[in-house]
């Protein structure tokens, strides 16, 4: 099996040693040796596959990396509407905390408001008053103690 490899790995090497020194003396002398129609129709061919590769790769690079560049902004920019919703989102859940304690304040407020400091002493005063015979009997007794 090595001698096999071997002497195929020599013919190639001497074939290709071959054509590149009939290749340098066909260029030389301007004009080809050998199989002249047939080294002609392969280069029109190998031109042809050279032009279709070169359009398709204008095609490629024109549309498909110019649609690939466009995804990816869209994905970059629908990432941060992502974001700015998120962020609008939290804070807009805040302000309605917000507004939900400020308005449980605002009633405890009122609430309190209306049974403050003076209004308790307003009740007291009422619940402590002295009645019109208790006034009478008192004034008399200041106007007494006066003279």
């Amino acid at each position: 099996m090595i001698t096999s490899a071997l002497t195929a790995f020599v013919i190639s090497v001497f074939t290709l040693l071959l054509m590149l020194v009939m290749v340098e003396k066909e260029r030389r002398r301007g004009r080809r040796f050998f199989a002249v129609a047939l080294r002609a129709w392969l280069d029109e061919v190998v031109e042809g596959i050279e032009r279709s590769i070169v359009t398709n790769w204008g095609h490629f690079v024109k549309y498909i990396l110019q649609l690939h560049w466009y995804y990816s902004i869209h994905s970059v920019l629908r990432t941060l509407l992502r974001m700015i919703v998120a962020v609008y989102t939290y804070f807009e859940s805040v302000f309605e905390r917000n507004r939900t304690r400020t308005k449980r304040l605002r009633a405890e407020k009122r609430q309190l408001s209306e049974y403050n400091h003076l209004r308790k002493m307003a009740v007291h005063k009422k619940d402590t008053a002295l009645t019109p015979g208790e006034q009478k009997k008192l004034r008399h007794q200041k106007l007494e103690d006066l003279r």
